[in-house]
């Protein structure tokens, strides 16, 4: 019974893990209220937009930097292969807080911009997100991107 029991779990996390490798992307929106290729101009609109919506304002300890668009510091950088890097928002850091991130990190986003994003989600969560942003940024928006979630290694 012990031999079936560890058989069947076996072929359960086999099919899970070649279903994960199979769709390593999922579906996500962003509530974007500025993009721009000054860094300086989407840190005030990023400290601007937390202020006038109460939300948590969180740089995520990143710099701009001419090879990656923005990079996490050294110490951080040893552990993913070397220094700059960068992961973009979105693989499994969904909510309403504002941050800074490099466009040409997300699939689909134009590139070379600081986007300034103040929601992350399902399309009906930051729906409701942009109807409470709109009336602070009027050209506030959704965009979708397919978000890579799989192994980074």
């Amino acid at each position: 019974m012990k031999k079936i029991i560890f058989s069947i779990s076996l072929l359960f996390f086999a099919a899970v893990s070649l279903a994960q490798e199979a769709q390593p992307y999922i579906k996500k929106s962003f509530v974007i209220v500025q993009s721009t290729k000054n860094y300086a101009a989407a840190k005030l609109t990023a400290e601007k937009a937390a202020r006038q919506l109460q939300q948590p304002l969180d740089f995520r300890e990143l710099k701009p930097n001419k090879k990656t668009g923005l990079t996490f510091a050294d110490s951080v950088c040893e552990n993913e292969g070397g220094y700059p890097c960068y992961i973009a928002r979105g693989r499994f850091d969904d909510g309403d807080y504002v941050s800074i991130e490099w466009s040409n990190a997300i699939n689909g986003f134009a590139k070379g911009y600081y986007v300034v994003i103040v929601g992350a989600g399902s399309k009906d969560e930051t729906t409701i997100v942009l109807k409470k942003v709109k009336k602070f940024f009027k050209e506030a928006y959704i965009k979708q991107a397919e978000v890579y979630i799989g192994c980074m290694h």
